[in-house]
């Protein structure tokens, strides 16, 4: 059995074993309030579902407001709200819209566990047995407010393991990179929801204490949360994409760098990852490597950057002050993090010492900028240049290892060595149409 199919068969085995523990008799003892109720929760979370985002940039990871009244249900009947996760999950299926049985099945068997988890932990943290719900036992809003953190917390921190591993399995990505994808940058996403959920109480209790009218009362503010997510998701690519295009439009100045920044930072997120980093520094590594060249945007480098020939003394002097100017650029920014802008700056840094603008050495420099410094040319290296073709993984391997300690960080090249980076940024080049299969020579 592969990895995929197993863990499928887990999890969906692991979701049926807790609908044998839901104690299913608890529904019969509703009155009709109860099930008018039930069926204001279902609206509720089948419209926060049909109103997700896309949250992510490729991998279909998607951002709902239902774990909201999701939450809620859970606290004041718990077996009711796995009924309502059926319904909301296979509102797809009605509207058309599902794009994998597979994919519906496995949703709604992680929402069954999650949901689990969540009861499971406020019960646990109030002192209750298992299953018994809020309404039950009513202290006050303060005194269910802890138990109930620790049940978003469960259920966010399962809901994301799971669907994160769903989807790395399933694809071949790393775990680690999904995971910091579906939680956003620096843990936004997660911290966001856990911020938004307090909102489930509020619910829980308007219930109790109005029923149905309640439930009503909570709707346009379910609305204007949807909205922000929206509006941070949006703003977010915006930056993202505005940032893309601006590198673009410096490296259009020179055919054959087209793309190079977007590799480099792609091949510095992978050893990043690879030296175990958390997942604020990895994506400040990221970005730092795609804006490392952004000071040759200034128009001072657009004849050297487009010249055929050696460049003489003077033009190197001049485009070695690109990494001041661009760091210098970022620092206006009051969005742009300082590891960004350090890494920008310190890009041309050697480990001996002898690199510019500051010549330090070994572990001073920044650890954004060591990386970027053995990407960039690991890039240029596995990269058609007008004076020669692109040198082959063996060559670029014994460049690093020669370089090591002198140019570069040895640490990070042993990391490259031991888990084959060249070969996956060969393959970066060749998609990105940066080596071309014949070519002559140049000088």
């Amino acid at each position: 059995m592969t990895t995929f199919r197993a863990f499928f068969v887990s999890v969906l085995g692991a979701a049926a074993f807790v609908l044998l523990l839901v104690d299913w008799s608890a529904l019969l003892t509703l009155g009709f309030s109860d099930y008018a109720g039930l069926a204001v929760f279902v609206v509720l979370a089948t419209l926060s579902e049909h109103l997700a985002v896309e949250a992510g940039t490729g991998r279909s990871v998607r951002s709902s407001i239902s774990f909201l009244p999701l939450l809620a249900s859970v606290l004041l009947f718990p077996a009711a709200a796995v009924v309502i996760a059926i319904v909301v999950m296979f509102v797809p299926v009605a509207l058309r819209k599902i794009r994998s049985w597979q994919g519906l099945a496995f949703n709604l068997a992680q929402t069954i566990i999650s949901l689990a988890a969540a009861s499971f932990a406020f019960s646990t943290l109030r002192g209750l047995p298992p299953g018994v719900s809020l309404g039950d036992t009513m202290q006050g809003f303060l005194a269910n407010f802890g138990p109930f953190y620790g049940a978003a917390i469960a259920y966010f921190g399962l809901n994301v393991l799971l669907v994160s591993s769903y989807i790395a399995i399933r694809g071949g990505h790393s775990l680690r990179a999904v995971i910091s994808e579906a939680t956003g940058r620096a843990g936004g996403n997660f911290f966001y929801d856990l911020l938004a959920s307090p909102l489930a109480l509020l619910v829980a209790y308007l219930y109790w204490e109005f029923r149905v009218a309640g439930l009503l009362a909570v709707a346009l503010p379910l609305l204007l949360i949807r909205y922000s997510y929206l509006s941070v998701i949006q703003l977010e690519r915006a930056n993202s994409d505005l940032l893309r295009v601006l590198i673009k439009a410096i490296e259009t100045r020179d055919p054959y760098t087209s793309g190079h920044s977007l590799r480099v930072s792609t091949l510095a997120k992978v050893i990043a990852e690879d030296l175990g980093l958390r997942n604020r520094a990895i994506d400040n590594i990221e970005r730092a490597a795609l804006l490392h060249d952004i000071g040759k945007i200034d128009a001072l480098y657009a004849e050297i950057i487009s010249k055929d020939a050696a460049l003489t003394a003077e033009e190197r002097d001049v485009i070695k002050t690109h990494a001041t100017k661009g760091a210098d650029l970022l620092q206006t920014l009051t969005s742009m993090e300082r590891e960004v802008v350090v890494g920008v700056r310190h890009h041309h840094e050697r480990y001996d010492g002898t690199g510019y603008p500051d010549q330090l050495s070994g572990k001073d420099i920044p650890l954004a900028a060591r990386i970027i410094m053995i990407c960039d040319s690991v890039d240029a290296m596995l990269s058609d240049r007008p004076y020669r073709n692109a040198l082959p993984v063996t060559h670029v391997r014994q460049e690093l290892v020669k370089c090591s300690g002198t140019q570069f960080d040895p640490d990070i090249v042993s990391e490259i060595l031991r888990n084959n980076t060249l070969e996956r940024a060969e393959l970066l080049v060749d998609r990105s149409g940066a080596r071309a299969p014949v070519r002559a020579v140049v000088g």
